[in-house]
């Protein structure tokens, strides 16, 4: 199978850009009747949505198909509505509401669309890749900080939204979406740079003395009822193969985790398949 032909005349750039003219739009007549604006048969979008989520959750493709649609989808959001932005606190705070409460709860708490923490995490994401010792670190602490507060009984804090205006360029600093080949190229030398930043930044967290410490960050977490699976954590992900593969936790939500694999490829995955290294 080629992973990236169109599912039912939809390409992945087409199905990027039909999912950011849906953001904030969960009802699926509301989709059909929206997608339909753009000359989209429901039938036909029903089957991009099921054929695309299936290549970007096979697990035989590592991940490349999510990694190619994730820069596309950021860009034709900032294309759409402009590109939201939290602190790094706030990014902390919203990531253990996540953790506590679920996503999509939280996602209904803080007012943020998909599309908008989509663009948020991608852009610390990024800021993690350049410097994965110290913002690691210091998000394991807020986020669990929270987190626990959160478990105690206490209320979500507030958080400030702050959002560019449509066309401003996508998180993480790539250039925003462009249909001409050089945008395109730009795009996927953004990608590529990022993917690098990523592996570069597993990379550092995997020495020896720096999984000393994040395993006895995970064990102090695990001690408190916490899990060990924390932000930084060497593991190995079993995979459809039968065989399990190296890679590092980047981010963490309730019951999943998004791993770093050597090559910088990043995905999600449930923490049912994940052990620690």
């Amino acid at each position: 199978m080629d992973p990236w032909a169109p599912i039912a005349g939809i390409s992945l750039e087409r199905y990027a850009e039909l999912s950011a003219e849906l953001d904030g739009i969960t009802r699926p007549d509301e989709q059909a009747k929206k997608v339909g604006e753009f000359g989209v048969a429901r039938p036909d979008w029903e089957a991009a949505v099921k054929g695309w989520t299936e290549r970007m959750q096979d697990m035989s493709l590592m991940g490349q198909v999510a990694t190619r649609y994730m820069p596309l989808y950021n860009a034709a959001l900032a294309k759409k509505k402009g590109t939201a932005s939290l602190s790094f606190e706030d990014w902390c705070a919203v990531s253990a509401s996540i953790q506590v409460f679920g996503y999509e709860a939280a996602m209904n708490h803080h007012k943020l669309s998909m599309g908008d923490w989509t663009t948020i995490s991608a852009h610390w994401q990024n800021e993690l890749s350049r410097d994965p010792m110290n913002v690691a670190v210091r998000k394991n602490q807020l986020q669990e900080q929270e987190a626990a507060r959160l478990r105690s009984g206490g209320q979500p804090r507030p958080i400030q939204i702050q959002r560019s205006a449509a066309g401003a360029p996508v998180a993480g600093g790539a250039a925003a979406f462009d249909p001409n080949a050089h945008a395109a190229m730009q795009a996927q030398a953004g990608a590529a740079n990022a993917a690098a930043w990523m592996g570069y930044s597993a990379g550092v967290m995997n020495r020896p003395e720096v999984q000393a410490a994040v395993q006895l960050a995970g064990a102090m977490n695990t001690a408190a009822g916490g899990s060990a699976l924390i932000v930084g954590r060497a593991v190995l992900v079993q995979w459809s193969d039968g065989n399990r593969y190296p890679a590092t936790i980047s981010q963490v939500a309730e019951g999943q985790s998004q791993v770093v694999f050597g090559d910088g490829r990043n995905m999600w995955v449930q923490n049912q398949y994940l052990t620690p290294a």
